[in-house]
């Protein structure tokens, strides 16, 4: 393969070291060169939706240093697959690194991080993108029918999480439509010489309201780091006083992921529903059964 990379793809004539990597729930085959670019692989009907990202990414880069450059596109000779070149970010990614830094650090690295999102919100939906509201309320029936079926999950939890998300689903009226990472985590970014480095993977990006891209932030994050987590909040902010209306909408979103998370879990299979479950539970327990919009982990 690593011949057939330079054979075909000019930009990477010259290169001396090919390195595959594995890690990653994405199924794009990658590559990382020389440690100065990223190469990734996907299947032909795919290429619309990457040439998408693709332009995106160099979009966001006029807002923010800390994202990838796109440095080339296109298909690959005699296979069914085509690629893009970025730009590599060196470091560890969040999940590894974080463990490694002071409460200190984590909280910097969060904060940076944060601040930088904020920045990538800034980037506007393409004219004429449907409404937030219209978008997410369908996703969200869909879910919620899908909870339903699980006959497995305790009554009383299915009726809290529907009952709240329909009582406040209305939030989600006339909010902007920006750009969304729309996987935004530890596993995401990138730490180097103990500090934020970078921002990566925006295969799930999406348009629509910016507050809902810190929605994994309480289900994933804060089981890496709290401090880091509350950094995200508060970078996002420039430490600005957070108001009751952010909080609504971040549980809001908090709720709809728990639903879509245990529906898209029992698909994959039992032991990732099982996990999914616990990181639910633990959400749950943090917004006090949704009876407090500030989760205890900001709290403490």
């Amino acid at each position: 393969m690593d011949k057939y990379i330079r054979e075909t793809i000019p930009l990477l004539e010259t290169a001396k070291v090919i390195s595959k990597i594995h890690k990653g729930f994405s199924h794009d085959e990658k590559y990382a060169i020389d440690d100065q670019y990223l190469l990734r692989i996907f299947p032909i009907d795919d290429l619309n939706k990457r040439r998408e990202e693709f332009e995106t990414i160099n979009e966001l880069a006029k807002y923010s240093v800390f994202v990838p450059r796109g440095l080339d596109f296109g298909r690959l000779k005699n296979m069914d697959k085509a690629y893009m070149v970025i730009s590599y970010i060196p470091g560890i990614d969040g999940e590894v690194a974080l463990k490694n830094l002071t409460k200190e650090e984590q909280y910097e690295a969060g904060y940076i991080g944060g601040k930088e999102l904020n920045k990538l919100h800034q980037l506007p939906a393409p004219s004429g993108y449907p409404s937030w509201y219209s978008i997410k309320k369908r996703k969200s029936n869909h879910y919620l029918n899908g909870l339903k079926s699980i006959n497995r999950l305790d009554p009383k939890i299915k009726d809290m999480l529907e009952s709240y998300i329909l009582h406040h689903e209305n939030l989600m009226i006339d909010r902007p439509n920006q750009f969304q990472h729309d996987d935004f985590h530890p596993t995401n970014i990138i730490i180097h010489n103990k500090t934020f480095a970078g921002i990566i993977d925006f295969q799930r990006m999406d348009w629509g309201d910016p507050i809902h891209d810190l929605h994994k932030l309480g289900f994933f994050s804060k089981r890496i780091s709290i401090d880091f987590t509350k950094g995200v909040i508060d970078g996002y902010h420039e430490n600005q006083p957070l108001t009751e209306s952010f909080w609504r909408l971040y549980t809001l979103y908090s709720a709809m992921h728990i639903v879509s998370a245990l529906v898209w879990g029992l698909k994959i299979s039992e032991e990732q529903y099982e996990l999914l479950l616990d990181y639910s539970h633990e959400v749950i327990e943090d917004h006090n059964h949704f009876q407090s919009i500030v989760p205890k982990w900001y709290q403490d």
